[in-house]
């Protein structure tokens, strides 16, 4: 009986959930869960927990509403909260608050942004704030403007563009834009001259309103221009002074879900639309911009998220690990429990996460910090364990053909490589010719101890084989049963148990049953 041997050592294809059993790509999985990629093809649980900071909650457990680092222009860096009613100094060390802004509207999302080393936080509801790392916020001054036939009301969100501090998302003009004067944060009353401030509708009347507002280099030209999110159109506005200023429309389609659903990803905004998620890039030559959409492969996902609550959801971009989270509220959740996970290193590619629950989150000193809807803050991407629970982790292959789809076969045995620092159990479910029921698959579980024999503890980097992990096992397993394709499915859960999912060989024997 002949025999052939089958190496599944770069498993780099990431989640694809619009497959066709027999057509997923044999590097892509059915389910990648709480399991982040190395540039090798491993897939991981080290580091992938989370600690908690406070024993008690910021604001009387409040929703942390929302998160920033600022960086002052004198003393260190600062981490900013909202909760509640407040806003609040942070220290990163035991997650205590000091009160710095209080009496806003609570509940509403604040948002921020900094210019002339001031912190800007703006919630749509009550006038914008300023701080410059000492003392008690303060309201910023020129707001409201006296703008002719305009009553200007609170704006949602700001970004910084041509030395300009630029102000959007006001309930009461929602497509319109509030441009300072010229490096002057605190003048928006429109005045003759170039470098005064002013005021731009971007399409008034079309039914959208301005959800977000992002800054983006163009490269061909090495200007900027500030991209204008709608709810299901694009703008892009260019010019450096109020005699040249220019609004023209990019995409009739695509629009961002909220302010926090924006990030940049070199020259290019990588952003979540009602739909999936999105790229805008300047790819041609030309310098044009243009739009492509990223989540196909995982759209099952997409179309179970809360679409009417994806504005509260948020990305973080984590540039040492060359991935965006998408954190966002799925089925009839309000709350964002669910990640998604874009690895643009390893050749754009998805996973996903749960046992998270965000409200928002930032990256303070190279850390990603979140908050939840109880008032606490945590360290992500630290530990190995959910501040003392189990991480569950689970990758599920395609059905494999092993050859040939059309010839009947029997596996003489499967043997899976694993790194781990401590001893682990190891599931391994096998399942045969696309039978996906539990009463279809048998079960194997291996108990596996670290070889310290091979130890490379702590040798290892970010992307390398072995994670930091310290030894190498090995299981072997051999299924029941034959048929044309198969399926294997490997999972577990542990605290301070790390896996590094390293790859796995299938021995397949053709003909004959078993």
């Amino acid at each position: 009986m002949t025999s052939q041997t089958f190496r599944y050592y770069q498993n780099t294809g990431g989640l694809n959930l619009r497959f066709n059993e027999l057509t997923l790509g044999e590097n892509e999985a059915e389910e990648i869960l709480n399991l982040h990629a190395s540039s090798s093809g491993s897939w991981t649980t080290q580091g992938a927990g989370y600690a908690r900071l406070n024993a008690t909650p910021l604001a009387s457990g409040a929703a942390i509403t929302s998160m920033t680092a600022f960086h002052p222009l004198q003393g260190g860096a600062r981490l900013v909260a909202a909760a509640g009613n407040a806003l609040y100094d942070v220290s990163v060390g035991n997650g205590a608050g000091v009160v710095i802004a209080s009496g806003l509207s609570a509940g509403a999302p604040v948002n921020f942004t900094t210019f002339q080393g001031l912190l800007i936080a703006c919630n749509g509801v009550n006038s914008p704030l300023k701080w410059d790392g000492g003392g008690l916020m303060t309201p910023l001054e020129g707001w409201p403007p006296a703008i002719v036939n305009i009553s200007p009301g609170a704006p949602a969100f700001a970004e910084v563009y041509a030395n300009r501090l630029v102000l959007a998302g006001d309930p009461a003009n929602p497509s319109m834009l509030y441009l300072s004067a010229l490096e002057d944060p605190q003048t928006f009353t429109p005045e003759t001259g170039a470098a005064s401030a002013g005021a731009i509708q971007v399409s008034p009347g079309d039914g959208q309103r301005i959800t977000a507002l992002k800054t983006l280099y163009l490269p061909l030209s090495g200007t900027q221009a500030l991209v204008v999110f709608k709810d299901r159109s694009t703008y892009l506005l260019t010019g450096d002074d109020a005699d040249s200023f220019a609004v023209q429309k990019i995409s009739g389609e695509f629009g961002a879900v909220g302010p926090r659903s924006v990030v940049d990803v070199g020259n290019e905004l990588i952003f979540m639309t009602r739909e999936g998620v999105t790229s805008l890039n300047t790819a041609t030559l030309q310098g044009n911009l243009t739009t492509q959409f990223l989540s196909q492969s995982i759209q099952p996902q997409m179309n179970l998220l809360n679409k009417e609550k994806l504005k509260d959801g948020f990305a973080i971009h984590l540039r040492n690990r060359q991935e965006v989270w998408w954190m966002a509220p799925e089925g009839g959740s309000t709350r964002n429990q669910r990640v998604l996970v874009y690895n643009y290193g390893m050749g754009n590619v998805w996973s996903r996460r749960s046992g998270i629950i965000a409200a928002c989150g930032a990256l303070f000193n190279d850390r990603f910090y979140t908050g939840d809807y109880t008032g606490y803050l945590y360290q992500q991407l630290t530990g190995n364990s959910y501040h003392g629970a189990p991480i569950e982790w689970r990758y599920r292959t395609p059905f494999y053909t092993l050859g040939s789809p059309r010839l009947r076969k029997r596996i003489k045995d499967i043997e899976i490589s694993v790194k781990q620092i401590s001893s682990i159990n190891l599931t391994v479910n096998v399942a045969w010719d696309l039978r996906r029921s539990a009463s279809a698959r048998q079960k194997r579980v291996r108990a596996l101890s670290p070889d310290e024999a091979s130890a490379v503890y702590h040798a290892a980097i970010y992307g390398a084989d072995a994670y930091g992990t310290s030894g190498a096992s090995t299981a072997r397993i051999t299924p029941d049963g034959s048929g044309r394709t198969l399926q294997l499915e490997f999972s577990g859960a542990g605290v301070n148990q790390p896996i590094d999912l390293q790859g796995w060989t299938i021995t397949a024997l053709y003909g004959g049953f078993r």
